[in-house]
């Protein structure tokens, strides 16, 4: 009976681990995004204007393009769902269609990037904030410089929080 039970112990202790990134992910309560430019939080129209120079009326979708494109890809702005599969696989939905592709924890799992066909040739990468089994915190900082009149260089920061 005891060599019953060392068995059936050693054999719970020699289960392999689980990545927690694995799972479904969705945004968190409230604001699952922000925006900071040097320092100080920005909403996606302070963004447009301040940053992107675009007038009031074209900035909010001035910074959802820009951000989009550039930065969050299989991360839909508004309602991001996203399934990272065991297998290095993803699948995502954005604008109310599904994309997939392949995800990586690069540079000791410090860096996440996500690979998709639908979307961008080289992917999108964001640096691991925080990980753990229920919680997902990824950002990205940028410099944004512009020579000219009014130049200037902004120092752009994304937070993005997502949960289990």
């Amino acid at each position: 009976m005891l060599c019953i039970c060392l068995g059936v112990c050693d054999s719970e202790e020699n289960l392999p681990e689980v990545n927690p990134i694995i799972g479904e992910w969705k945004a968190t309560e409230g604001n699952f995004l922000s925006l900071k430019v040097d320092g100080e939080e920005k909403s996606l129209e302070e963004f447009g204007v301040e940053v992107l120079r675009s007038n009031s009326t074209s900035a909010v979708a001035a910074a959802e393009d820009y951000l989009i494109y550039n930065f969050l890809g299989p991360i839909d702005l508004y309602e991001p769902q996203i399934m990272i599969a065991p297998q290095e696989m993803f699948s995502a939905l954005v604008n109310g269609e599904r994309v997939s592709g392949i995800w990586k924890l690069q540079n000791g799992r410090t860096v996440l990037h996500l690979n998709s066909l639908d979307l961008r040739e080289n992917g999108y990468f964001y640096n691991v904030k925080n990980i753990s089994a229920n919680e997902l915190e990824l950002d990205w900082s940028w410099e944004m410089t512009y020579v000219g009149e009014n130049s200037g260089v902004y120092k752009v920061q994304m937070t993005i929080k997502l949960t289990k």
